[in-house]
């Protein structure tokens, strides 16, 4: 027993000796320093907005039939059910840090490539949408990195054994962060292409990749049918469900490879809320930058590097946006994450191991000015998004407190007795928020909303969370749509002229649209 506490103690202790610290507190500071400047609005204030109206975690059941049940042990736990915004801030900040420093460790980074790594992974569209709308997922996307970590600096078995449970964790939090686990898969094999891998060992590494992976998947699937049994719920059949996933044959896999492909360059060069002129020609102006640092790194070698790099780059691409294939195209930014790791390759190449003094130096530059620019703009971006969402709220706040003064007025409402529906769409009505000055957010690139109260699940979360009311709203879509067809409901006048509230057989009904 005593040799192997001493061996542990022993391994422990050099793995704490090789962690780089002056790595560790330059991803640390930038990570602080992003973070801060583009969501500390975020963390600062409270907005719910949509599906952050839910604010205390209660959606167990949603999170199981969506195959993420990993969410009901991980958020009361660690987290609290309650989502504070300073406290979800403290540990985003803490994640991506560790993230980075896995990611720049694996891929032996430069400090500057590393700082800039964090500033776009910290910044970027996909995480102010999370914040914006959603509970943010940090503690995902650093578990498939992890994974990643354990199969390159673990003993074999217990690096497959590490990277299984990574993944399955990451699996079991939020489906689409197994890209990050590809894609830095793939930039491995890149990297080591770069660095004239011979064939073999470069296949295998790409073998034990693809095996790692298939464990972790694997491992998922059987704690997936295990949370099923326990809890006795099905999956759900829906666009962000697994279901569609698992009836997925290789034909239609095939088939969306090159959608696929045209998904990634729209979302990178497409025009979007979020990605404005000027970010798309700073992204057309690093891949002008990668491809003229393949083309110098393979100047003069032979055909079997230029092949095995060429396959990398190739490939990057579909595992950066992996997501897009096997949700059949359903997808949205705040699952592409790890599209914005492709920045990583014109760092890779522009690294001056193999590179003229020149070549190096002017590339290095010029990748840091772009990036560096892409940092800033995100940061802009995400605080006009912020100032949009707490102007949403507020709107939705004062208007919904107004309407529930009006219901209160009405003849035979019982507070908290009363069933109050409100009937037709809140985005469509005039309940909604405008303003022409903010019409990039309200395009939906970023899957913001005009109104802090969308479909029937956020009327209860808004009434029982954010307004601590009782009032017994109605939050079943069905009974509301139903509700709305009636001869009495069709002859009322839509929010807010006159009469838009009512009592119809019992019930208080608000009338927002058609």
């Amino acid at each position: 027993m005593m040799p192997l506490l001493q061996k542990s103690k022993t391994a422990a202790r050099d793995w704490l000796q090789g962690i780089d610290t002056a790595l560790l507190r330059t991803v640390a500071a930038a990570a602080a320093l992003c973070m801060l400047l583009a969501h500390g609005f975020a963390f600062t204030n409270l907005f719910p907005n949509h599906d952050s109206t839910v604010l205390v975690f209660d959606a167990q059941w949603t999170m199981y039939v969506l195959g993420r049940w990993a969410q009901n042990l991980y958020f009361p736990l660690v987290r609290g059910k309650i989502a504070a915004p300073w406290l979800i801030g403290a540990f985003s900040i803490v994640y991506l840090a560790l993230t980075s420093y896995c990611i720049t460790s694996l891929l032996h980074l430069k400090k500057w490539s590393a700082a800039l790594l964090t500033g776009l992974l910290g910044t970027c569209a996909s995480v102010t949408a999370q914040l914006a709308t959603y509970t943010y997922e940090t503690d995902a996307y650093l578990l498939a990195c992890a994974a990643v970590w354990c199969t390159e600096r673990l003993p074999r078995l217990w690096g497959y054994l590490g990277a299984a449970v990574c993944l399955c964790g990451c699996l079991a939090l939020y489906q689409s962060y197994i890209q990050f686990a590809v894609g830095l898969y793939l930039l491995l094999l890149l990297q080591r292409a770069l660095q004239g891998a011979e064939w073999r060992h470069w296949l295998r590494q790409g073998v034990c990749a693809l095996a790692a992976l298939a464990l972790g998947t694997a491992l998922y699937l059987v704690s997936l049918k295990v949370s099923l049994a326990v809890t006795g719920y099905r999956l759900a059949d829906t666009g962000n469900g697994l279901t569609q996933l698992l009836r997925l044959g290789p034909a239609a896999v095939l088939a969306g490879i090159p959608a696929t492909y045209g998904n990634f360059f729209k979302t990178l060069f497409g025009y979007s809320g979020w990605n404005d002129r000027g970010m798309r020609a700073a992204t057309a102006l690093l891949f002008v930058l990668t491809a003229a640092g393949l083309a110098l790194r393979l100047r003069g070698r032979g055909g079997r590097m230029a092949a095995q790099v060429l396959w990398a780059v190739a490939l990057l691409p579909l595992g950066l946006n992996v997501s897009h294939l096997l949700a059949s195209g359903n997808v949205y930014i705040l699952m592409q994450h790890a599209l914005f790791l492709v920045y990583l390759v014109p760092m890779l190449l522009f690294d001056g191991a193999a590179l003229t003094p020149a070549d190096w130096k002017v590339g290095g530059v010029l990748v840091k000015l772009l990036c560096g620019f892409l940092i800033l703009r995100n940061i802009l971006c995400a605080n006009g998004a912020y100032v949009y969402t707490k102007l949403v709220y507020d709107n939705t706040a004062r208007q919904m407190t107004q309407i529930m003064a009006d219901v209160g007025k009405l003849d035979g409402y019982e507070p908290g007795t009363t069933p109050v529906a409100f009937v037709g769409s809140f985005t469509d009505s005039q309940l909604a928020y405008h303003d022409p000055a903010f019409s990039r957010y309200e395009e939906g690139d970023l899957h913001q909303v005009n109104s802090a109260v969308t479909y029937d699940g956020t009327i209860k979360w808004w009434f029982q969370h954010v307004m601590g009311s009782s009032a017994a709203v109605i939050a079943d879509s069905g009974t509301l749509i139903a509700l709305g067809e009636t001869k009495a409901v069709q002859a009322m006048p839509l929010y807010p002229a006159n009469g838009y509230c009512a009592m119809v057989d019992g019930t208080a009904v608000i009338k927002l649209s058609d």
